[in-house]
């Protein structure tokens, strides 16, 4: 019988510990994968009695084996990027988590690292790419892209045909109306509605969205 694969979570702070209970619960299909535990930099101060598994070593010093996996628990997508490159210079392989009450429609795609949280709801013709984490009860309605290692956060909607860049960062429980674009490395604050186009590097807050950097 084949050894199946074994889950590295990185990051092992609040968002991680997270992640290690909807593993638990997951139905990756035919769970390809056990549970193996964290690496983090700050072994020190997370290597404790609470911790729901064993810290591995650090982020910086950890050197993949040829049966690991791995999900970016970090929730800040610049920090969650460096970290999943890191380990990916050095041949570490992604894996995807979606928790068993995650909701998928159609013709979905989903690159490696993708995180879909309990309730979490991707419709028909969605792309979310590498490391995107779809946080709990967050929804992404129909046709929308989602960029890489960007970060949708609890009770968020992206409506229809949003176009989300790369590393941006979407507070709890802000909204989006259809087909409004992001662009890379944006900031949406939380409980924001955006109802027009934010640029790159942009922070926005409030109701409607304004522009603050």
């Amino acid at each position: 019988m084949a050894t199946l694969p074994q889950l590295v979570i990185i990051g092992a702070g609040g968002f991680g510990r997270e992640m290690w209970a909807w593993a638990e619960q997951s139905v990756q299909i035919g769970r390809d994968w056990t549970l193996k535990g964290f690496i983090d930099d700050n072994v020190d101060a997370l290597s404790s009695a609470r911790s729901p598994g064993r810290v591995l070593g650090s982020i910086q010093d950890y050197q993949p084996s040829s049966g690991d996996v791995f999900v970016c628990a970090i929730g800040v997508p610049k920090i969650k990027r460096q970290c999943s490159e890191l380990i990916l210079g050095r041949g570490g392989r992604f894996t995807q988590l979606f928790h068993r009450t995650a909701v998928l429609g159609n013709e979905i795609e989903c690159a490696d690292g993708v995180i879909l949280c309990p309730h979490a709801v991707v419709s028909a013709n969605n792309r979310l790419g590498r490391g995107v984490a779809i946080n709990l009860h967050a929804t992404v309605d129909h046709d929308a892209v989602v960029g890489d290692w960007s970060q949708v956060n609890c009770h968020c909607d992206l409506t229809a045909a949003v176009i989300v860049g790369s590393e941006v960062f979407f507070g709890s429980r802000c909204s989006v109306i259809p087909r409004v674009r992001i662009g890379d490395r944006a900031y949406i604050g939380a409980g924001s509605v955006v109802l027009r186009d934010v640029a790159a590097d942009t922070k926005v807050v409030g109701v409607p969205a304004r522009r603050i950097g």
